[in-house]
């Protein structure tokens, strides 16, 4: 699990440096302008690729293995082949990004990544996920958790999902409209399948963990899970509607994305009587903070989903800066700091070591917390004036360029808070574990060092 940890903070790093690169670029084209490496073109969508594949895939999988381990009542099997597989993970991702920086990327959104790079990257995740599905398998607790549903859940779309996504719009793309539908497919379920299981997961897991409450009812939390992940397949062609695809296919989306509000209705009942009042029982907890704005943050973004699908609010926002507002509001608010919150409980327990600096950890949350709600503010207004703008036939398009450059600066400026919030979390990490290293490698050495007539021990 600290391999997955470990290496997942790197890439957040990486993920954020480019992204606050890419967001100057939308403003100041001229920036880092004699580097080929770093156009707007090559660096945004390598940042997306090390936040989405980098961090939140690694984090994800590391809480998976919390979870599944924690409620099964067995010890991880396997370890030695999930730590090998987790290189191949990181050697798949360097090359994709590295590809991607390159120049010699696939042009298609959410798997821009070389061809060469995915089969490297789909190999070391079967080997990460079958330990994990082995390890539930040989559980003592016979009881299967809803935070198992969804962990498992999440475990078996993701390749089923990349695997197709990438042969149908990469490797053997189909013709015409239909490579655009299923990227547009693996988009979605993307966030839904994957991102949206391992968050709930988390949500499901950690709140009663930290209030000591039972979840109400396991047939509502057993309907979310079941609707969500029907009702999902048929959604993301909403964003292509008006374009050139078939009536039914737009409108099995449209449908799917209204449909959507039974899941989180059966999510929203059944957690929030683990919130309501119990501020002043676990305040002093960092999980606490992190994933409670986590929940927040996924009832909004479900709640912009679930408008998305009706044509008046795509018409106001479609193509827009209001797009990047909710897609930020779910990978960072959602899902990151819902996996942030969860390492911040469980590192700890796994290094038996308490975290260093508590002041880093709330300099994280204020700067996590700001750096969100900003660039979402920042973006969301910036992309309803935008597609007023658009929707203005007599507007010049210098004229709509130029409403959105204040928006972005805003947005330049939240990426820069989030930035400092993840160096606060890294050096933390990195102080915990130099000291977990030293108190218990630095003894051993010097055992090793001591010369073998020296005396082990002090005279009375």
């Amino acid at each position: 699990m600290l391999a997955l940890t470990s290496r997942a903070l790197c890439w957040l790093i990486v993920a954020s440096l480019l992204g606050v690169i890419a967001s100057i670029k939308l403003h100041g084209p001229g920036f880092l302008a004699n580097w080929s490496w770093l156009t707007y073109g090559r660096v945004q969508p390598a940042a997306w690729n090390a936040f989405v594949y980098g961090f939140l895939c690694q984090a994800g999988l590391a809480v998976g293995l919390w979870i599944t381990c924690r409620l099964s009542g067995t010890p991880l099997l396997g370890r030695g082949t999930m730590v090998v597989a987790t290189d191949f993970w990181n050697l798949g991702l360097l090359v994709g990004v590295v590809g991607i920086l390159a120049g010699d990327s696939t042009g298609v959104e959410t798997l821009e990544a070389p061809a060469y790079a995915a089969p490297i990257l789909l190999a070391a995740y079967l080997g990460l996920a079958a330990w994990i599905v082995v390890t539930f398998h040989h559980r003592r607790e016979r009881t299967v958790f809803i935070s198992q549903w969804y962990v498992l859940g999440a475990v078996f779309a993701f390749p089923w999902l990349y695997a197709a996504a990438n042969l149908g719009a990469v490797i053997a793309p189909l013709r015409g409209v239909l490579s655009a539908a299923v990227q547009a497919w693996y988009a979605h379920n993307l966030f839904t399948l994957w991102f949206t299981f391992l968050g709930l997961a988390v949500l499901y897991y950690f709140l009663p963990k930290l209030t000591g409450l039972p979840v109400p009812s396991r047939a509502l939390a057993l309907f979310g899970f079941w609707s969500l992940a029907l009702f999902s397949s048929f959604g993301g062609l909403q964003r292509y509607a008006g374009g050139p695809f078939p009536a039914y296919m737009i409108s099995t989306s449209v449908v799917a994305g209204v449909l959507s509000l039974l899941p989180l209705l059966a999510v929203v009942l059944n957690l929030w009587p683990l919130v309501r009042g119990q501020w002043p029982k676990v305040r002093s907890v960092p999980a606490w903070w992190f994933i409670t704005f986590a929940g927040g943050a996924f009832v909004v973004a479900s709640l912009l989903g679930f408008a998305s699908a009706f044509g008046w609010f795509r018409r106001a926002t479609h193509f827009t800066l209001f797009t990047l507002a909710t897609e930020q509001l779910s990978l960072r608010g959602f899902f990151a700091l819902g996996l942030i919150g969860a390492l911040y409980y469980l590192v700890p327990r796994v290094v038996q070591r308490d975290w260093p600096s508590t002041r880093l950890i709330r300099l994280h949350f204020v700067c996590a917390a700001v750096g969100v709600v900003l660039s979402v503010l920042a973006l969301g207004v910036g992309g309803i004036l935008h597609g007023s703008a658009l929707n203005d036939p007599a507007a010049p398009f210098l004229a709509i360029v130029k409403v959105c450059v204040p928006f972005e600066g805003m947005a330049t400026l939240a990426n820069t808070v989030l930035l400092v919030g993840d160096l606060a979390l890294v050096t933390n990490m990195g102080w915990l574990l130099f000291g977990c290293c030293r108190d218990r490698c630095l003894p051993v050495f010097r055992d090793w060092l001591r010369p073998p007539w020296a005396p082990t021990e002090t005279p009375p």
